[in-house]
């Protein structure tokens, strides 16, 4: 069911068009992410969902009720920032009633659910959300992970119809990070709130989405399961954005929908020594994609992270054999999780692959060693040059 529903949001800040006409639906106990650059427009349109910014035109409808006009504490919304801003002249207990006194002064609204259950009390709200032992200390006595907690549980007091949360991991250190995304998954599942999450990290996406919306120029431009955007952007905007790094132009040379494939030829400057440079092409096989024609110039895009390196003397298995190319590791760089890898194709291409470590090390591979590259065909994704 459809929660919130933006319809046509328009905002200017001087000459500059911030919003231009954002379409959206969030529906009811999920959560959803905006991603994008920063500086597109994505916390100024939480700002407006919640009031405390004015859109120029556009709607905002919640279960169903334009909220246009009204004031930020009666609209039922919750936003919570990249910094907590708790009081710090009030202690934990303090801060998260606090949110009481608001809602109160205006119009009653039940303690969160759970589960069907109420919760009632801020002592169940803390308890649920792992700081129950903080009440007496003062903002400047406790971490920045545990304000984040703080601040979420003086969002939960009021009963929100949705949380807005604007980058709230950006402050945090790794560990933190990973402890707060479990906590919002975890009170997402147990109370089943709707929460709408602003963030240029991809992981944070993936991690706690079930949908994902890419705001870019002012407008959506892709909208789906994160996994799905991920592996499918429909621009190649979208496709940068995204981290998508290997990115090759092409034509397509076959279209075979009985056989379910697309052939196109990648062609490559490969400069030799003496000669200038001489073309080469490699031709890839996907799987089959609509609306395509023969002799279409595409682009092609391939996440790192599905691109399988081989050992040289390793056969490509089947699922795998219709892209099998060899190259030459140029470089390999030790990420946080990840080794990053460089590889050189014999026809000039380059190709960014991720590969856990102890595969690296176990497969025996460095810099200067031949490899092979295949690629599944349905890891290959086909962009049309006029989305640019």
């Amino acid at each position: 069911m459809k929660l919130l529903e933006i319809k046509k949001i328009y905002k200017k800040f001087s000459d500059k068009n911030v919003l231009d006409g954002v379409d959206l639906d969030i529906e009811s106990g999920e959560i959803s992410s905006i991603f994008g650059y920063s500086g597109e427009g994505k916390s100024t349109l939480l700002k407006i969902i919640c009031g405390i910014i004015k859109q120029e035109s556009g709607n905002i409808i919640l279960r169903g009720k334009n909220i246009n006009n009204l004031e930020p504490y009666e609209r039922r919304t919750v936003l919570i920032m990249d910094e907590p801003l708790l009081f710090p002249h009030m202690n934990v207990f303090e801060n998260i009633k606090f949110g009481l006194k608001l809602s109160y002064g205006k119009k009653k609204y039940n303690i969160v659910r759970q589960k069907n259950k109420l919760l009632n009390s801020p002592e169940e709200i803390m308890e649920l959300l792992g700081i129950t032992g903080l009440e007496n200390r003062y903002a400047g006595e406790i971490s920045m992970g545990q304000a984040q907690r703080v601040s979420l549980a003086r969002a939960l007091i009021v009963n929100p119809e949705i949380i807005l949360m604007d980058e709230p991991f950006s402050n945090l250190d790794i560990i933190s990070k990973t402890k707060v995304r479990k906590l919002i998954k975890d009170v997402n599942r147990e109370l089943k709130i709707s929460i709408l999450l602003v963030t240029h990290d991809i992981e944070d996406v993936v991690n706690l989405s079930n949908k994902m919306f890419i705001l870019n120029a002012g407008k959506i431009q892709d909208s789906g399961h994160p996994k799905d955007v991920l592996k499918k952007p429909s621009s190649l905007d979208s496709a940068f954005l995204l981290g998508t790094e290997n990115i090759f132009s092409g034509v397509i040379t076959e279209i075979n929908k009985k056989d379910n494939a697309i052939k196109i030829k990648i062609r490559s400057e490969k400069r030799e020594s003496g000669n200038g440079k001489s073309d080469e092409s490699t031709e890839i096989e996907s799987d089959y994609q609509g609306n395509f024609e023969i002799n279409e110039q595409v682009f092609l895009a391939i996440r790192p992270e599905e691109i399988i390196i081989l050992r040289e003397d390793r056969q490509a298995s089947k699922p795998v054999r219709e892209n099998h190319i060899s190259g030459k590791i140029i470089s390999s760089v030790f990420t946080s999780r990840m080794m990053e890898i460089l590889i050189s194709s014999k026809e000039g291409l380059e190709f960014k692959a991720l590969m856990p470590f102890h595969a690296y090390e176990v497969m025996n591979i460095f810099e200067g060693k031949s490899v092979n590259v295949s690629l599944k065909k349905s890891s290959i994704h086909i962009i049309k040059k006029k989305n640019r």
